[in-house]
């Protein structure tokens, strides 16, 4: 955070008549960085081409690279009083190997103007401002407000960008703030903060990838440094947009929309777009701290399938572990961890198991070779020698001071030591690790404490003489407190996928960088049972989204605290549409499953889970959508509407995929609120009736959460299970009809699994429903992939029709029957129009008559 006196104001405007050094004034309630003085880049004196931009030399002898990557894409990377460093390494970025445009260089005007079909980058040689234009418009879409600057004693950057009056800003990765960032400020450094709320800051993950949105039109900046950084968008000066790190190298990101998806979808081409993990991720999942001895975990499971509760996943907490080490089992409360997972997947329940970075500080009191080996060493006594500790000292896996110690830090095993994720070595030996787990039939991994976590420090203060390997460059803490979680989510994610080539990794994590989506889905950390942490959820996953992570999901009923029956109801109510739906509590907090409020509030939980688990066809949907495109399934009003100046600060709403909109109760006792409809057509999901888009106010009783389908939109659902892939069944596709009588479906099917899916394992099949005049027709197209789905009927469903008089399938009469009767045919129920075919898997046209 960097808040200036009116001096430094002045010092700003003198800068467009000289190239002088710049003071920067911090008052006391500066937050974290601290520089005594920043100096501006110099005058650019030169330039020379390359194949993919251009590279500056500047007359203090600093260096600006403007590397072309794509049409939309330039980074800008730039040195201070020196060459570019030959280095140039991000564990953030997946893609390298970019096919440069066409683009073209050229001088005039004092400027160096770079162009490609779809931008132009002006360089104003003196002093140096960098400004990106539309290259259609010649529009200004982001400028520098000043040079962009450096200290030269602490190797502080920062750049400051004019902020557009009507400009507003969204993203950061995991912020306890409101959707749209206008006039915050913002610090990125992962951190333990359990028990946070609106305006904690900085909390467990962060993501400096920001959007800007102006004039209906949006671009995006990464800041790829992963020292502590700040932004400040125009909290602390008016006119300005900031964002400065305490070290490392200026190294920015541009992206050109003007979609906000198609910016999305460049950014995931930048840092790795999100794989699919197994679809019975989708399922619900249940937690505590801690769930023990087996007996107790069984019990959870054995009362969710006598309530008729759907259930896909267990949680096990800390306690599971041999004294809190890592890759151990506990011998009195787990004794045969192999027969507990059978257990529970004979009754369609995965176990997931959490693991921390810090293992065991334990020096053997004999030297290894001294102890016995075993075959499973994760069972056996620990006492006397740890092997996850003797074996990382063996292999110099852990991560070292500077003077050659260890680092030893404190969390729950007490002494412990960190692994080296940079040491690809020592990432290869966690990942084999996980052999322990995945031996027993555990079906994934829970990643917590990853900020990493230090009882002794939490700030990282102390810790920043601690040196990674970082392919050789031995760099500082400082420079990777920030990817420890990343590398973690690397090695854990390529374990299990060493381990089971077959299988999707599922991982979670507490705390991540850019680029975790490759690896890891996440949570939101220790939230609190309180109503203001229900409503703060919704932008925390909004934001999440919009930083380029689809998976997302909190604790449902708050991990902090006693919750209370309707808060828990309308937890769920939220919950049943986010991706990670998972209940989870605190270890001395009230026990809060779903059955401990009584039958009434059960009975409603129940109606959500079973619908979460009908609508499974369309999030899976969404979900692909979001591996392929980079545009989340959980979204801000504003990510498809973006033309809607009333989406921009939203909050309180949200979309799933392009189709569903979710309008929940946020405050206690509330039975309505207002909800805005963006233009088009809508209509009640729960009772399929047309809603004028708009301000309107919906009835919420507890039993109902408004919600609303988008006119022209094909909402597959399937059968009630207790758990993903219990059954098959017929596939429900409800019909609403846009204004112009249409409505499509691009339906994603895979066998929710393996990896198949990458090599075209898999099957899209288009629908499309038209109604014109007399003219009522249904094309389902023949199937693309290779993936071929069990045998079922396609059950299509027009709410509104009016009255047929025959259906015609694929030139054949289709028979008329009674709804309760089986096979193909169709049928009338008040003004709903029902048609059952066979889906044989190949193209088939209905027209209604």
């Amino acid at each position: 955070m960097i808040i200036r006196s009116r001096a430094l104001d002045v010092a700003f405007f003198g800068l467009f008549g000289r190239s002088a050094g710049l003071f920067l004034v911090l008052s006391s309630l500066a937050a974290a960085i601290s520089l005594d003085g920043l100096v501006a880049i110099g005058p650019a004196a030169s330039y020379a081409s390359a194949r993919d931009g251009i590279v500056i030399t500047c007359s203090d002898h600093s260096q600006v690279k403007l590397q072309i990557l794509a049409a939309d894409l330039v980074r800008v990377r730039a040195s201070f009083a020196k060459e570019l460093p030959e280095r140039d390494h991000s564990w953030a970025i997946a893609k390298t190997d970019w096919t440069t445009p066409q683009w073209s260089v050229k001088e005039a005007g004092g400027e160096i103007l770079l162009v490609t079909d779809e931008l132009e980058v002006a360089v104003h040689r003196s002093p140096l401002l960098v400004e990106f234009r539309d290259a259609r418009t010649h529009r200004a879409i982001n400028a520098d407000q000043v040079p962009m600057m450096h200290d030269p004693a602490s190797g502080a950057v920062l750049a400051a960008k004019h902020m557009g009056f009507e400009e507003h800003y969204y993203g950061l990765g995991e912020k306890a703030a409101r959707l749209d960032k206008r006039r915050g400020q913002f610090t990125m450094w992962n951190s333990d903060t359990p028990a946070y709320r609106e305006g904690t800051d900085p909390i467990y993950q962060d993501i400096p990838f920001y959007i800007g949105w102006q004039d209906r039109a949006a671009y995006g900046i990464f800041f790829d440094n992963s020292f502590r950084t700040h932004f400040d968008f125009g909290a602390n000066l008016e006119g300005y947009a900031e964002f400065s790190s305490e070290g490392g190298e200026m190294n920015y990101y541009f992206f050109w929309g003007p979609s906000i998806k198609k910016i999305l979808g460049r950014y995931a081409d930048l840092t790795g777009h999100m794989p699919l993990p197994p679809q019975w991720a989708l399922g619900n999942q249940q937690s505590r701290w801690s769930y023990f001895p087996d007996s107790v975990a069984e019990q959870v499971v054995a009362r969710y399938r006598a309530d008729d509760l759907p259930l896909d996943v267990l949680h096990l907490d800390i306690h599971y572990m041999n004294g809190y080490r890592i890759f151990t089992w506990d011998p009195q409360r787990f004794p045969d961890p192999s027969a507990f997972t059978a257990k529970l997947r004979a009754q369609g329940v995965k176990v997931v198991v959490i693991v921390d970075p810090g293992v065991k500080y334990q020096p053997s009191a004999a030297p290894a070779t001294a102890q016995p080996a075993t075959a499973r060493p994760e069972l056996g006594s620990q006492d006397k020698a740890y092997y996850v500790f003797d074996q990382g000292v063996a292999g110099d896996y852990f991560l070292k001071r500077q003077s050659g110690q260890l680092w030893v830090g404190k969390v729950w095993p007490g002494d412990a030591v960190y692994t080296d994720y940079t040491l690809d070595a020592a990432a290869r030996w966690w990942g084999g690790l996980f052999r322990a787990y995945t031996d027993h039939g555990v079906a994934g991994i829970w990643t917590d404490m990853n900020e990493p976590s230090d009882f002794v420090d939490q700030t990282g203060k102390t810790q920043m003489d601690v040196v990674a390997f970082d392919g050789g460059a031995r760099t500082t803490y400082a420079q990777n407190r920030n990817l420890f979680a990343l590398g973690m989510a690397r090695a854990t994610y390529e374990g299990l996928l060493r381990l089971r080539p077959d299988e999707r990794p599922y991982v979670i994590t507490r705390a991540g960088y850019a680029g975790i989506q490759r690896y890891s889905t996440m949570w939101t950390g220790d939230n609190t049972t309180t109503w203001d942490a229900l409503a703060l959820s919704i932008p925390m996953f909004q934001t999440l989204g919009l930083s380029g992570q689809p998976f997302v999901g909190a604790d449902v009923g708050g991990f902090m605290g006693r919750t209370e029956p309707e808060l828990m109801t309308r937890w769920y109510q939220v919950g049943f549409l986010t991706p990670f739906c998972r209940n989870h509590a605190e270890i001395t907090g009230y026990d809060h499953e779903p059955w401990r409020f009584g039958s009434y509030y059960e009975g409603i939980i129940r109606k959500y889970l079973k619908l979460r688990y009908r609508l499974l066809p369309f999030l899976y949907t969404a979900l692909e959508e979001a591996h392929r495109t980079g545009v989340p399934l959980f979204r801000p009003l504003l990510l498809n509407y973006q033309e809607d100046d009333n989406t921009l600060s939203i909050d309180d709403e949200y979309m799933v995929g392009a189709d569903l909109l979710a309008a929940p109760i946020l405050r206690p006792g509330q039975t309505s609120r207002r909800v805005y409809l963006p233009r088009g057509d809508w209509y009640d999901f729960w009772t399929a009736k047309p809603v004028h888009a708009g301000d309107l106010q919906a009835e919420a009783p507890l039993e109902t959460t408004p919600l609303y389908v988008r006119g022209g939109a094909i909402l597959p659902m399937g059968p009630e299970m207790n758990y993903v892939g219990e059954r098959t069944g017929p596939l429900n596709l409800t019909i609403y009809p846009d204004a112009q009588g249409s409505a499509q479906l691009s339906l994603y099917e895979d066998d929710g699994l393996s990896p198949a899916y990458l090599n075209g394992a898999f099957r899209r099949t288009a629908i499309i429903y038209r109604s014109a005049g007399t003219e009522t027709g249904i094309d389902v197209a023949a199937p693309e992939g290779s993936y071929k789905t069990p045998a079922r009927a396609w059950i299509f469903t027009i709410p509104n029709a009016r009255s047929a008089a025959s259906v015609v399938l694929d030139g054949a009469p289709l028979a008329s029957r009674q709804a309760a009767a089986s096979g193909p045919g169709w049928w009338q129920s008040g003004s709903a129009l029902s048609i059952q075919i066979d889906d044989d898997g190949r193209a088939h046209k209905l027209a209604i008559r």
